[in-house]
């Protein structure tokens, strides 16, 4: 199987951010309050992303390796800060893609189940979910990293494709002899409430999450210096106008309220395509998962592998108690073990909320080391604009969603962060040596 191109690369990171979350998050924006401002929150959470990546292209242009972030942790904040920084990144993008994952292959589970016409509140979900996480573990312990990318890049493709559908959805309304509704509704926010406006950007973040671990792909790529951050940044790009497109289009279509009903975005169709198209379209859904699972558990896999190994006579930052047992192993694991716990103990809300919370530290993170690895005399130069600007937007909407809903998610998502660094007997404490030349 071939290594990715620069455009390959934005292909396979765009299948990874517009997954199940594309569905799940329209639904969400519409019953949340935002009416039709949804598609703004679109464009504004892909905005904030997209401006989040920017950093990317200099700390990769630096630190051309997969522990790009690790490096520049290190050089930029010295021997202490750095590994911690470099550890607390590691660990949000581990559990942030857990937790994604657990979401979306409990998704898989429900709409495997809805098929069946079985009891959703049942043992059929979860045993549809821990059938997917084996067969996909075979996949990857049997034919590697690289084949499971591109098999997910197909997949990938299949998604974009379906959800160009979308995107077409009024095109496609008006060709059936239908009507659309008034273009201008879009600027209709008289029914929106401000404060689920500026919450609701917050919560599309959710729908653009996975790309920040996709710098540690590098050895999936061609020329990773300059394709991977690139195809990156594109992917954001990419994504922000298939996102804003999709939510104004089926806008135009069906009420806001219609919308918040959906069991996928794909019933913006209906009316449209015939039951069956619509019925044979939806089950891509499924394929969108198992596309997720594989790009986020490969990432996974690969931060915990480098969290867990001496490189270049350098020790990272090491969670007790890991030697014993492979990375791919513990990943799948743990996404199994919350998988059958989810509605068991309502993790639903909590999962999601973490993931954003996930996502806003690791941008501000990423702005930050691009800050402190800028060369030059004065503190501030035009090369820090982007950065800091990236920081403080973040700042402003994690705060924002702070102050007006609960922090037991963001209290949880620190406490699994620093849970490593509680162990302190003598053999499992975590280490930080400082690499010696």
């Amino acid at each position: 199987m071939s290594e990715f191109s620069m455009l390959g690369m934005a292909v396979y990171t765009a299948g990874n951010m517009i997954g199940t979350g594309t569905h799940q998050t329209l639904i969400k924006l519409a019953g949340d309050g935002c009416d039709n401002a949804l598609w703004a929150n679109f464009l504004l959470a892909g905005l904030l992303a997209s401006l989040s990546a920017v950093p990317l292209l200099h700390l990769y242009e630096q630190f051309p390796t997969s522990d790009c972030l690790h490096r520049a942790a290190s050089a930029g904040l010295g021997g202490f800060w750095g590994p911690l920084v470099s550890f607390v990144n590691g660990q949000l993008i581990t559990i942030e893609l857990i937790f994604a994952v657990t979401m979306q292959t409990s998704f898989f589970g429900d709409c495997v189940s809805d098929l069946l016409a079985a009891d959703p509140a049942g043992t059929t979900p979860v045993v549809v979910c821990l059938v997917l996480l084996v067969v996909l573990f075979s996949v990857y312990r049997i034919s590697g990293a690289l084949f499971t990318a591109n098999v997910a890049w197909t997949l990938g493709v299949v998604e974009l494709i379906t959800v160009g559908l979308l995107v077409l959805s009024g095109p496609l309304r008006l060709l059936a002899g239908g009507s659309l509704r008034p273009t201008v509704a879009l600027l209709d926010w008289s029914r929106t409430q401000p404060a689920g406006f500026l919450s609701g950007i917050h919560v599309a973040i959710f729908a653009y999450g996975g790309f920040p671990g996709m710098l540690q792909e590098g050895g999936l790529v061609k020329d990773p210096r300059r394709n991977l951050p690139l195809g990156i940044l594109t992917a954001c790009v990419m994504t922000t106008c298939v996102y804003s497109l999709m939510s104004a289009s089926v806008l135009l279509v069906v009420e806001p309220g219609a919308i918040a009903r959906f069991t996928n975005g794909f019933d913006a169709l209906r009316g449209t395509l015939p039951d069956r198209a619509i019925g044979m379209i939806s089950c891509t859904v499924l394929s969108s998962v198992a596309n997720n699972i594989m790009e986020n558990t490969l990432v996974v896999i690969e931060n915990v592998h480098q969290m867990t190994t001496v490189k270049d006579g350098c020790r990272k930052l090491v969670p007790a108690g890991v030697g014993f047992c492979s990375p791919d192993v513990l990943v799948y694991g743990a996404i199994a073990i919350l998988t059958a716990l989810k509605k068991r103990i309502g993790l639903g809300a909590l999962l999601g909320d973490a993931v954003d919370f996930a996502l806003i530290l690791q941008f501000a993170i990423f702005a930050v080391l691009s800050i402190v690895n800028i060369d030059g005399q004065q503190p501030l130069n035009r090369r820090s604009i982007v950065p800091v600007l990236s920081l403080a937007a973040n700042g402003l909407v994690g705060a924002w969603h702070l102050y007006n809903a609960s922090a037991t998610p963001m209290v949880i998502l620190m406490c699994l962060v620093f849970l490593p660094l509680s162990f302190s007997c003598k053999g499992t404490f975590v280490k930080m040596e400082r690499k010696t030349k």
